[in-house]
């Protein structure tokens, strides 16, 4: 026989066990000990935070006859005996005619909410107040919310409405005013790891600190899917689990694995960050989840820098951007993993195009090659560039130098002009003045503060326009012989 799920035996059984909800169950003890609950709530917040068991609580504790007593004598009650699950209508309320649960996910139709509302007219059969919870109200269809809308406003006497919602907006604001409101918020991964710990112990298993807190970080503000990772884990492994069983069980990349990956980047060590993405990758585990992973990981090692009292993270950025702009790339992507190999590798060994730019000007070469690599450059300005304000603007800026029948050498002013065309520009270069010149052609670049501006350069408009067409038509190779 299957047994039931953790976080199904783990639901709180008293206001007191809601787990990171204080503002929630405090306000309702004191709501409960003074007789003043309302007839319908709309629970909202995220999947896991406790929605549901709240309203059974509400629901149970409704009928309760320890909670009936005490409000009519008008002693205080503690969280602890809200419900008390001692009396007959607490043992008996998951079986009650009179508490209806109703999920709105697979039951959308006015129909099924007609056919759910027709006994609440008539009076309860074995309790004191009939209780109708209704799951993912936003999913019910607009018919079906409007036959609710009357009955939640007036109900009949002994009648409560709990609603729970993870997305309030859908909500119609006709049933959001006619509720009180019940804010869930995300759980803290420094209440739930304690909370996983304490389970742990009580089913005599060696949860290990470390692992307690990584369950609670996958969670993301969800003790549901914190129970059902560490029920993952306890069904799986003996009684002993260590973060390295949380990373086997649950199909993650270890932070060990993810370390090595950013010194080795950090390092700039190309062949250290190929051999690190290489057994990431036979780890098995989806690229995106990878990026994801090393995110949160260098997360963490911010954090701990900030702790330090560090003040520099323009590395720590920097990854995090460029991993951020990969994982969009990879969505969708039929080459995710080389996307997330070649964004580590650019980081690991950046191409620092300044640092290898002569900063003098090469020997001047024999004027019939320079005039044909002129025409080269000509010929892809004219093609190219007119139709590309960006290179068409930098082009002006660059001055052909050197021309030895198989590489063009383009000057530079400025050490910017010259990285900006051969980060963004210089391969589609190549390109055009391989298909100018009929073989291929290899560009280099060089920077020379004395150069002289290219004759367009000292053209103005329309002048330049009307000058480079000329020397297209003519078939010229420099312009001062037009």
């Amino acid at each position: 026989m299957a047994q039931e799920a953790l976080y199904g035996r783990a639901r709180p059984k008293t206001l007191a066990k809601l787990i990171g909800q204080d503002h929630i169950s405090n306000a309702l003890a004191q709501a409960i000990s003074g007789d003043r609950l309302s007839h319908a709530y709309l629970l909202v917040g995220t999947r896991g935070t406790g929605k549901t068991s709240t309203a059974r609580l509400l629901a149970k504790a409704m009928n309760c006859d320890t909670v009936r007593d005490a409000q009519k004598s008008g002693r205080p009650l503690d969280k602890k005996e809200i419900p008390c699950n001692k009396c007959d209508a607490c043992r008996n309320f998951n079986a009650s005619p009179d508490n209806v649960e109703f999920d709105a996910a697979s039951n959308r139709s006015v129909e099924d909410v007609t056919r759910m509302l027709s006994t609440a007219y008539l009076a309860p059969l074995v309790s004191h107040t009939k209780t109708f919870i209704i799951d993912e109200i936003h999913m019910l269809s607009t018919e079906a919310i409007n036959s609710i809308l009357k009955l939640i406003e007036e109900p009949p006497s002994n009648v409560a409405f709990f609603l729970a919602t993870t997305e309030v907006n859908k909500v119609p604001i006709t049933i959001r005013s006619r509720c009180q409101v019940l804010n869930f918020r995300l759980i803290p991964q420094t209440t739930i790891a304690p909370y996983l710990l304490r389970i742990a112990r009580h089913l005599e298993v060696d949860l290990h600190e470390d692992a307690a807190k990584k369950i609670a970080r996958l969670a993301e503000g969800s003790m549901r899917d914190a129970l059902t990772y560490f029920d993952q884990c306890y069904s799986s492994g003996g009684k002993e689990i260590s973060l390295v069983d949380v990373d086997e069980m649950l199909g993650l990349i270890s932070d060990e694995k993810l370390d090595k990956i950013i010194s080795a980047v950090n390092a700039h060590d190309r062949r250290a960050t190929a051999d690190a993405i290489t057994v990431a990758f036979n780890s098995g585990v989806a690229p995106n989840s990878i990026a994801e992973s090393l995110i949160t990981r260098l997360r963490d090692l911010e954090f701990a820098k900030l702790n330090r009292g560090e003040k520099s993270f323009a590395g720590v950025d920097t990854l995090v951007d460029a991993l951020r702009k990969s994982i969009s790339e990879m969505y969708g992507s039929g080459i995710p993993d080389i996307i997330l190999e070649m964004t580590l590798l650019k980081l690991a060994a950046p191409v620092q195009m300044s640092a290898q730019l002569p900063t003098v000007a090469p020997v001047q070469p024999s004027s019939t090659n320079l005039d044909a690599g002129k025409k080269i450059f000509y010929d892809v300005l004219n093609n190219f560039g007119r139709q590309d304000d960006d290179i068409n603007h930098l082009l002006k800026k660059t001055v052909v130098t050197n021309f030895d029948g198989k590489t063009l050498t383009l000057g530079f002013k400025s050490a910017t002009l010259a990285n900006m065309f051969g980060n963004n520009r210089q391969v589609e270069f190549e390109q055009q003045a391989a298909q100018a010149a009929g073989h291929p052609i290899k560009i280099s670049v060089v920077v020379d503060k004395n150069l002289s501006a290219s004759i367009l350069d000292q053209v103005s408009e329309p002048d330049r326009t009307a000058l480079a067409d000329a020397m297209n038509a003519f078939g010229a190779s420099d312009a001062t012989k037009i």
